[in-house]
């Protein structure tokens, strides 16, 4: 581990941020993280309906508890996105059709699938590797993306209610108030590492190569930093200076979403090709393949 740290350290710099933004621009990150928005879009609020209707086997009002959640994510997300996520909790996932979590399943499958495979076209782009897996298994792939971004809406749902659940805990235990105190920091911590850790999945499962995954952690932790970043300073320039519900009117919340979801792929996407960049100059520094399109006969041996 000493010598991967060694090895970031002597790549990390101006030349190697120059590098990235270049290869940014060239692999088209900006129109691909439009294509990552606008399917994202299309299975958020599938996705929402099902994770209610799963929720509801286990408390008695999930609508709520996602409520709640859209509530505590001000300030973070743009408030005309967390008002449509409020209205859409109680507009329609309080009053659901029967069946309509089937549709909405599929919708997210669909949906998602799309979304998954715009990262991995993106991703096998950054390692300049050929797509060459079976049909089933990029889509096997996809599946598991899909899952793991439930999971992670799951884990921040968790940390969001860490309050609740250390207050149940001293409770339980009798713990003194100094308990509940290191709680608001620690929460912000645990929601940093969970968004961290699902972005250094999704990149190494989604290019069409194999690599060590200590050279994929660096662009998850970045893309979390500049997800943080982003969203602050659109949230500001949302609330100061756009005027969106006037120029679009109705429609103004969807955009600011949209715009949301569009920054956030697009930190994705960077992140993907910061993890390609530095491999590369890592294996230009020592000589040795560390990037392998699938299907080498050579190992990976750093």
């Amino acid at each position: 581990m000493s010598e991967f740290f060694s090895d970031l350290r002597s790549i990390l710099g101006l030349g190697m941020l120059k590098r990235v933004g270049q290869k940014a621009l060239d692999d088209d990150c900006l129109g691909l993280a439009g294509q990552l928005a606008y399917f994202v879009l299309l299975s958020l609020f599938p996705l929402l309906m099902s994770l209610v209707a799963l929720g509801g086997l286990a408390i008695d009002d999930p609508e709520s508890v996602l409520e709640t959640f859209a509530e505590r994510m001000r300030g973070f997300l743009p408030e005309d996105a967390v008002g449509l996520l409020e209205d859409y909790v109680d507009r329609t996932l309080r009053s659901r059709p029967p069946g309509a979590l089937f549709f909405a399943v599929l919708l997210t499958l669909g949906s998602g699938s799309a979304a998954s495979q715009a990262v991995i076209k993106a991703a096998n782009r950054a390692y300049e590797v050929r797509e060459t897996r079976p049909f089933r298994k990029v889509w096997g792939l996809s599946v598991l993306m899909i899952l793991g971004f439930a999971l992670l809406v799951g884990a921040l749902t968790l940390v969001t209610f860490s309050p609740e659940i250390a207050s149940y805990v001293q409770g339980l235990t009798g713990l003194p108030d100094a308990f509940l105190a290191p709680w608001g920091v620690l929460r912000l911590v645990l929601a940093f590492l969970a968004v961290t850790l699902a972005l250094a999945l999704l990149y190494y499962l989604a290019p069409n190569a194999g690599l060590p995954f200590k050279w994929i952690t660096p662009g998850g932790f970045v893309a979390s930093v500049l997800m943080l970043l982003f969203s602050l300073a659109l949230n500001l320039y949302v609330a100061k200076v756009g005027r969106y519900d006037q120029v679009y009117g109705q429609l103004g919340a969807v955009v600011v979403l949209m715009l949301w979801l569009y920054v956030t792929g697009l930190t994705v996407l960077i992140g993907t090709e910061m993890n390609a960049v530095l491999a590369r100059m890592a294996e230009e520094r020592k000589g040795v393949e560390l990037v392998q399109e699938e299907g080498s006969a050579n190992e990976t041996d750093a």
